[in-house]
C-alpha cells in the first residue's frame, strides 16, 4: 500500500499545474479608509480644520489624497482658500504647511500653495500624497469674506 500522497493534502496544491497556489491574506491593495471629512457644509467668515483642529492620524498608512469641491459666493464676493498641514508632533503640534507636496491629479502638477475659490467660482480637485510620512495631517479652509460659501471634502487613506 505505501504512503499517502502529501501534495493531495496540501490545500494549495493545483494538481493540474503541478504546482502550490499562493495568495496574500490582507493585500496591501485592499487596506484603505474613505471618510467623508465635510459634505456640503455652509461655512461663513472664519478658520475651519476638518476633520479637527487636532487633525486625523495616518496610523499605519502612508499614501493620503483629498477630493475636494469649493463654492464661492457671487454676492459679495466670498474667497475660500484651502491648504493641507502636517505634523509628527502629537504632544504640542506644530502644525507644518505641505500642500505644495501634494500631486493635483486634475493639474497634473505639484507645488500648489493653495486651493482658491473665488466669487462663485468652483475650484474641484484632488489632491494625492504619497509617502506622507506625518504623524498627523488636516485640512485649513479659510472663508475671508461675510458671505458663505459651500465645502465637500473626501479623505482616502491607504497603506
Amino acid at each position: 500500500m505505501g504512503l499517502p500522497n502529501l501534495w493531495n493534502q496540501i490545500k494549495a496544491y493545483v494538481a493540474a499545474t503541478d504546482s502550490l497556489r499562493t495568495e496574500e491574506i490582507n493585500p496591501l491593495s485592499q487596506q484603505f479608509v474613505s471618510e467623508v471629512l465635510v459634505s456640503l457644509a455652509t461655512l461663513s467668515n472664519a478658520t475651519y480644520y476638518y476633520p479637527s483642529t487636532a487633525g486625523m492620524a495616518m496610523a499605519g498608512f502612508k499614501d493620503v489624497s483629498f477630493d475636494s469641491y469649493l463654492l464661492g459666493n457671487a454676492v459679495g464676493p466670498t474667497n475660500v482658500t484651502m491648504t493641507f498641514e502636517g505634523t509628527s508632533d502629537d504632544v504640542t503640534p506644530y502644525w507644518h504647511p505641505i500642500t505644495p507636496a501634494g500631486y493635483c491629479l486634475g493639474l497634473d502638477a505639484t507645488g500648489a500653495a493653495s486651493y482658491i475659490s473665488l466669487g462663485a467660482a468652483v475650484n474641484e480637485s484632488i489632491v494625492d500624497y504619497d509617502e506622507c510620512n506625518c504623524k498627523l495631517i488636516r485640512v485649513k479652509i479659510v472663508v475671508s469674506a461675510a458671505n458663505n460659501c459651500t465645502a465637500r471634502i473626501y479623505a482616502r487613506r491607504k497603506a
